[in-house]
């Protein structure tokens, strides 16, 4: 049995670990439309890390191929992307623990 292993690098926050379940159905389904009307404000992902015990809510991420290296201040950030954090934690009623920042997540499945 192979493992594979993934590293991301994920713009967002993390939250208080809501019902998982639940919280990627509504994600997936993307039907939250934008306070500010705009209709290409950016996609909410669900990255869990462990065994769902750190929930994280990203609006930006980059896989990190194997051998490779990106300094930290070359990762963009959009002026979008904190708006539409705060905007979801809000209407989802969450709890943000850190963020919103650059979190780089292994992915060990």
């Amino acid at each position: 049995m192979s493992v594979s292993h993934s590293v991301y690098a994920a713009y967002g926050v993390v939250v208080a670990p809501p019902g998982v379940a639940a919280l990627d159905s509504t994600l997936e389904a993307q039907t939250h439309s934008s306070d500010s009307g705009n209709p290409e404000a950016p996609r909410v992902q669900l990255f869990t890390v462990g065994d769902e015990e750190h929930v994280i809510l990203a609006t930006g991420y980059e896989k990190l191929e194997p051998n490779e290296y990106r300094s930290a201040p070359s990762l963009a950030i959009s002026a979008q992307w904190d708006a539409t954090l705060r905007e979801y934690v809000d209407n989802l009623g969450l709890l943000v623990q850190s963020g919103p920042c650059w979190f780089f997540i292994h992915d060990l499945s």
